[in-house]
């Protein structure tokens, strides 16, 4: 009879996910999955502290002298931690926001990048300062994760200019605007029951053609973002550039790749279905609990990483700042 119970209730197609009620009766019957729950959700809060603790320091110092860097994009950037976090518990507590937990992150990091372009010129001094201080330098278009290898020899390295950067700048910018507009498009045959999760590789499942247009999005936005760190980092290795691209980089790497792979292993039944969790559900919750775990690594990361006291970008060209000294930097942990 059991096994009955079980084969009705694992033959739940992938939409079936239960709600609160529902998941927290198979909780108290699993101890672990509610112990690791309460867990997660403690390393949760200390992400959320964590980011307000640098959101307090770089408020009080993150303007620069003579530079018009904008602090909130600093801010928002750093708000990418918090953000997973809390929208991987909110699904771990009611898994029906599973959805909009998974498009939400999508958005978010998409306008993480672009604010990571923005604030890398924006150190430079601005797209003006930029071209006269690289002036008849080169930027390569030639890097992950597009474009990187010998099947792409007509991209040529382009002169650093301000046409091409505003190139850059335009590849970024459809991320932060294209994101918005599949979320609703999702959103709208989401309430329709035409979007759903677990589907993607369905040649009839709208959720794959959804995806693969985001996907597309995300790679092109990501690649403008390789392109201005690769051309600018040597210039602003005082600012700790390197740690804030890979801070960035590697929290959309391990969301994207990780999601992936356990979206494949639920078509593969792995995790196990029990009960009136799906593998799909399953799956899900195994990668939001692993997700809530490496934004905490993530966020103590990134605090060494933009939790610091800047002074203004000297450039070695005396026509770009009439000065002959770089003012030291003064870094605050």
């Amino acid at each position: 009879m059991n096994n009955e119970s079980k084969e009705i209730d694992c033959t739940q197609t992938v939409k079936d996910f239960p709600v609160s009620s529902v998941l927290f009766s198979e909780l108290e019957k699993q101890p672990a999955i509610l112990g690791l729950t309460i867990t997660a959700a403690v390393m949760c809060l200390t992400t959320v502290v964590l980011y307000f603790e640098t959101f307090k320091f770089i408020h009080g110092h993150g303007h620069l002298q003579g530079i018009k860097i904008n602090k909130h994009k600093v801010l928002i950037m750093v708000g990418l931690y918090p953000l997973v976090s809390c929208a991987c518990m909110l699904s771990l507590v009611l898994p029906r926001t599973t959805m909009i937990a998974e498009l939400m992150i999508a958005m978010y990091m998409s306008l993480c990048i672009l604010m990571f372009v923005r604030l890398v010129v924006d150190y430079m001094g601005g797209f003006k300062a930029v071209c006269k201080e690289m002036e008849g330098e080169s930027m390569s278009f030639r890097t992950p994760p597009c474009c990187c290898c010998c099947c792409c020899p007509g991209l040529r390295k382009q002169t650093v200019n301000r046409l091409n950067l505003k190139r850059v700048n335009l590849m970024t910018l459809q991320g932060a605007v294209i994101r918005p507009i599949i979320t609703v498009i999702a959103m709208i045959l989401w309430a329709d029951e035409r979007y759903i999760l677990g589907e993607d590789m369905s040649p009839t499942a709208a959720s794959m053609y959804i995806n693969l247009f985001g996907a597309v999005s995300s790679l092109v936005s990501m690649w403008a973002m390789t392109v201005t760190f690769r051309t600018l980092k040597d210039r602003l290795q005082d600012y700790k550039i390197g740690m804030k691209f890979a801070a960035l980089q590697l929290t959309i790497v391990v969301v994207n790749i990780q999601g992936s792979v356990f979206q494949i292993l639920a078509r593969y039944n792995i995790p196990e279905c029990v009960r009136v969790l799906s593998s799909t559900v399953r799956a899900y919750r195994s990668n939001y609990f692993l997700l809530v775990l490496e934004m905490l690594l993530l966020m103590i990361f990134a605090r060494f990483a933009f939790k610091r006291k800047e002074e203004i970008y000297m450039s070695q060209n005396a026509e770009v700042n009439k000065t002959d000294k770089q003012p030291e930097l003064q870094t605050q942990l």
